[in-house]
């Protein structure tokens, strides 16, 4: 009687089942591997050259001048990320969804030329009215110079944001590279002279400067226009999209650049400095998701009108594979030698606030989760459900600054940041999970009703 004796041969290193997962393993390294892809180095480069400035800059005006003044840049600079994200939601991100394709942006792009013209006029308008009321009423001082600097920001950087996009839609990344770098040498240098003038207006000239630089290196090259729509034509095709874009960009405002500014208002400048002088550690991650926002968010839009839900999803998946592979070993130097870090880079200028870092490090977590949610409902052009989750994320963001903010100071604004995130990552699974089975069933009955389902 023949005995069977098990195999215990190791498996075949080619097989089919060990080629499947090398071939995972690849596909994630090489997407975490930006050697292998010129676009991605290009990109990160690019980012790395802008998060360096912007490191170095703030760096230099928090070591070098007194916390107050540094508080009062601090919030002028928050005042324009907040007001950047109504450029974001009624420029940008459509433009990058709407214009995926070379001929939509011949089409349209002059169209969309105009349409960040007027915002940034709206925009600028509305800062500089805000510092005009705060000096008229009678409001602090302070806080009227920091809306009067933020709507100087406001005109070369929204400038500069319309045209490094566009450049990026036409794929002519080694131009936003140059820019980036001129960016770094104008904000640097300019640095530099305001600190040695010890001059906060230099500053404020400085960094105004590095934005017009910038612009005027990766500014549009002429293309080749095809017939397009009239103006109004064009805003009333877009609206719906422009309308929600811009309510769910506000709402998510509510949630990460209010706290910083309820807490500047109910206690001053020096909590906003401390609050920025943390964030700056945060830089080269901001890098990392700008970076690849850049070129995955218009291949996700592609794979969207080429592959439908699916190809969407599986493209945000590999995207947010390769933020973890490259985020998590710099966030794990954050959380064990934040203390180190922050004596090496501020002089002990900020005393012992590396709890404020550690919470930092749980925001990025959060947001990393969150990224390929949200954009989903973006690219299948679903605003109005990311604006749901995000007016109730704001609602609980703002109420849990409000409530905390004057007993542990930034801390208070840091818990609102990570609540109001941690919500809007649920509330998003919870939409984009419905759209795909929405779009599922589309396809196993494809009926006339079956699009306006889809788009609800």
């Amino acid at each position: 009687m023949a005995i069977s004796v098990p195999d215990r041969r190791p498996p075949d290193p080619t097989g089919p089942r060990a080629q499947g997962r090398a071939g995972r393993l690849r596909r994630l390294v090489g997407l975490a591997n930006p050697v292998t892809d010129r676009v991605r180095l290009l990109s990160l480069v690019e980012q790395a050259l802008l998060s360096l400035a912007n490191f170095l800059g703030l760096l230099l005006l928090a070591r070098h001048f007194r916390t107050t003044e540094f508080g009062m840049f601090s919030f002028a600079y928050l005042s324009l990320m907040l007001i950047v994200n109504v450029q974001r939601s009624l420029v940008v991100v459509p433009f990058i969804i709407h214009a995926a394709e070379t001929d939509q942006l011949a089409r349209e792009g002059r169209l969309w030329r105009k349409l960040n013209m007027l915002v940034t006029v709206g925009c600028t308008a509305i800062l500089g009215m805000a510092s005009g009321l705060t000096a008229a009423v009678g409001g602090p001082g302070w806080l009227a110079l920091a809306w009067l600097a933020a709507a100087i920001f406001v005109p070369a950087s929204f400038v500069y944001e319309f045209f490094r996009r566009w450049a990026i839609q036409r794929h002519e990344y080694r131009r936003t590279v140059a820019a980036a770098g001129s960016y770094l040498v104008l904000f640097g240098s300019g640095t530099l002279i305001a600190v040695h003038l010890h001059s906060l207006p230099a500053a404020v000239a400085a960094f105004f400067a590095a934005n017009a630089g910038a612009a005027l290196m990766c500014r549009p090259r002429p293309m080749a226009e095809l017939p397009g729509p009239g103006f109004r034509a064009f805003l009333d095709d877009v609206a719906h999209f422009l309308g929600w874009s811009l309510l769910s960009n506000l709402a998510y405002n509510g949630y990460y650049y209010l706290p910083p500014l309820i807490l500047g208002g109910l206690a001053g400048p020096l909590p906003v400095a401390v609050f920025q002088a943390m964030r700056n550690f945060s830089q080269p991650l901001n890098m990392l998701g700008t970076a690849v926002d850049n070129f995955d968010k218009p291949r996700a839009a592609r794979a969207m009108v080429r592959h439908g839900v699916d190809g969407m999803w599986r493209q945000l998946l590999r995207t947010t594979g390769a933020m973890a592979v490259l985020g998590t070993p710099y966030m794990l130097v954050l959380v064990f030698f934040g203390h180190e870090l922050i004596d090496l880079v501020y002089a002990q200028k900020y005393g012992d606030h590396v709890v404020v870092l550690h919470l930092w490090v749980l925001w990025h977590v959060l947001s990393m989760t969150a990224y390929p949610l949200e954009t989903g409902l973006f690219v299948t052009r679903r605003p109005n459900l990311l604006f749901r989750g995000r007016i109730v994320a704001a609602a609980i963001g703002i109420a849990t600054t409000a409530a905390l903010a004057t007993s542990l100071g930034v801390v208070g604004a840091m818990l609102g940041l990570i609540s109001g995130t941690a919500v809007s990552a649920i509330v998003a699974f919870h939409y984009l999970r419905r759209v795909r089975r929405e779009a599922d069933a589309e396809r196993a009955t494809p009926d006339d009703g079956a699009t306006e389902r889809v788009r609800g």
